[in-house]
């Protein structure tokens, strides 16, 4: 789990992938400087979490040096979705590790799975920002669904999944939308991030199917890592 942060403060949740890179929604990168924060919880603590079960390093923030958009995007409603160049490699550890994402699997695989797990610390009933990181439960909802209650053309490249007890609200923009599957073992997988919902913060949120996106996120990786290599080479 990751936070983007804003001028000091959080704006956007954002997910691990690559040792230099983050994956978020793309309406969350902004003209500003951006910086990522990995390994937190408590937004409270900033030099160590603490709970009854023990406690955990304080987390490790990072610069955001460049954004790479998915070219088609616009606005929110398509295509919603942007990688994050941190300005160092990130030392993985048991608690700052990267997510799995599915390559080349088509977007039908998501048809098996009927629940996902959302994390983040957006806005909750009780304040604008959660200090402790959330997560709940999501029902995985025909695209259609989302089409109808929101008024717009939707296809596979999005994912509808919501709850009646629960949702995301602002602050948790970018946030994973995860499952957990068997693939040669048990791994967490994230599938979608959040794009938007209702203004309200009830009833289903869109997602884009990162299904659909895995070659645009490994090429794009692959290419900008190979044009830093030659660059280091050429020097």
């Amino acid at each position: 789990m990751a936070m983007i942060i804003e001028r000091g403060q959080m704006i956007c949740g954002g997910s691990l992938i690559h040792s230099r890179f983050v994956l978020t929604a793309a309406h969350c990168s902004r003209n500003y400087t951006l910086s990522v924060r990995l390994g937190d919880y408590d937004i409270s603590h900033r030099n160590s979490d603490c709970t009854r079960d023990g406690c955990i390093p304080g987390p490790k923030d990072f610069i955001v040096t460049h954004t790479y958009t998915y070219v088609p995007y616009k606005d929110f409603h398509d295509h919603d979705l942007a990688l994050l160049k941190l300005n160092k490699t990130v030392q993985y550890s048991a608690y700052i590790k990267p997510i799995c994402l599915l390559v080349g699997v088509e977007a039908r695989f998501l048809n098996r799975i009927s629940r996902f797990n959302i994390t983040g610390w957006g806005r909750t009933k009780s304040s604008v920002v959660s200090v402790v990181l959330q997560q709940t439960t999501l029902q995985n909802y025909p695209v259609g669904h989302c089409a109808r209650l929101f008024g717009r053309n939707m296809s596979t490249s999005h994912i509808c999944a919501g709850s009646a007890s629960s949702s995301t609200c602002s602050g948790d923009s970018g946030s994973p939308l995860t499952a957990r599957i068997v693939w040669d073992m048990k791994r967490v997988v994230q599938f979608g991030l959040v794009s938007y919902g209702r203004m309200n913060c009830q009833g289903p949120t869109v997602f884009p199917n990162l299904l659909k996106y895995g070659n645009w996120i490994e090429n794009t990786i692959n290419q900008v890592l190979a044009k830093a290599s030659t660059k280091q080479k050429n020097k």
